[in-house]
């Protein structure tokens, strides 16, 4: 049995969603509009009485599926589009290939039948036996939105170790969760069983990270900027951040009354604004230090504090180290600039 690489969230990716069979015309886009829409028909779908039953698995396209051999080398990544695409990218597959979605995917259809897929070769069943015409629209961007990040909170436990924590969704269901200074590189996938919506979060980490969030989720949203996934272990609400300090080129913040000139940085939260691709590192896990020069960065010296860090200069330029989690070995530098500025 293939066990599965999610690739990833982001593919929850959704921008318009339509569960009706009406045809849909292209208009322009207001993506607050499209987000409160999209709320608005989701609660609707386990209510409404629908011509067409959905009675299989059915995705939300487009998605990258990662593909990797027994040993968790990335081989392929492949855009999937459509069920006839991804049932023949299946059928291909090498036994011993890995792809990345979260196995058991589970769900109980409006019949009481229970759905429960465990591998590459019952996924290919399920999306084989899907005859139901196409009820989704093209999802892509409603949870895609670029300078937002999603952040996490446990609902049963406010000091829970995830609560810093956050995902970054980009289109094609590519996942980047940022963690404990790491971040964690997957996919992002979702789709309905019937009428529920599910999430699949895929997490390229052998470890207690992936152990925590490789599941089928079953996802409800409470609101257009937030949502609850749930299994049978617990459950997390996971809530947009748009105000991120992406958009200027100097991350900034308030300087100190009593000390014009300069303030406190939390230096991680502009990692969510560095350019970082998932195959900068073969989709391995990178850990994050900061530093004052480009050298101590190379060499991994005078390492400074990323929460609570007080510029020595105003502005001042400062570098991040991004390093394989496992090996050490330098991955990549990035640079930035803060400075401290007056508020009112």
């Amino acid at each position: 049995m293939k066990t599965t690489f999610q690739l990833l969230f982001l593919a929850l990716i959704l921008l318009t969603f339509s569960c009706d069979s009406d045809t849909i015309e292209e208009a322009p886009v207001n993506t607050d509009v499209v987000d409160e829409e999209l709320y608005d028909l989701i609660k609707r779908v386990p209510t409404e009485d629908e011509d067409i039953s959905i009675n299989c698995i059915e995705f939300n396209y487009w998605f990258n599926l990662f593909v990797f051999d027994k040993n968790m080398n990335l081989v392929n990544t492949i855009p999937i589009i459509n069920n006839e695409q991804f049932s023949e990218v299946l059928g291909n597959l090498n036994d011993d290939n890995l792809i990345s979605l979260s196995y058991p995917i589970t769900g109980t259809l409006s019949t009481g039948e229970t759905i429960e897929i465990t591998n590459n070769e019952e996924l290919k069943e399920s999306i084989d036996s899907c005859n139901k015409e196409e009820i989704l629209g093209d999802c892509n961007g409603a949870l895609t939105k670029e300078n937002c990040l999603w952040n996490v909170t446990d609902p049963d436990n406010s000091t829970s170790k995830y609560s810093d924590s956050y995902f970054q969704i980009e289109n094609g269901g590519n996942a980047t969760f940022h963690y404990n200074s790491k971040a964690y590189f997957g996919s992002w996938t979702t789709y309905f069983i019937d009428n529920q919506l599910h999430l699949n979060i895929f997490l390229n980490d052998s470890g207690t990270v992936g152990a925590d969030w490789n599941f089928d989720w079953e996802l409800a949203y409470t609101s257009d900027t937030s949502m609850i996934i749930s299994n049978d272990d617990g459950s997390y609400i996971i809530s947009s951040d748009c105000n991120l300090p992406c958009e200027e080129p100097t991350y900034t913040t308030c300087e100190f009354e009593d000390n014009p000139g300069f303030g406190e940085f939390n230096l991680y939260n502009y990692l969510a604004c560095l350019e970082i691709s998932p195959f900068s590192n073969e989709a391995n896990t990178l850990q994050f230090s900061f530093y004052e020069t480009e050298e101590d960065a190379i060499n991994e010296t005078n390492e400074v504090s990323g929460e609570n860090y007080v510029n020595t200069t105003n502005p001042q330029q400062l570098f991040v180290r991004a390093e394989d989690d496992k090996s050490g070995s330098l991955i990549n530098t990035f640079q930035f600039t803060i400075e401290a500025i007056s508020c009112p």
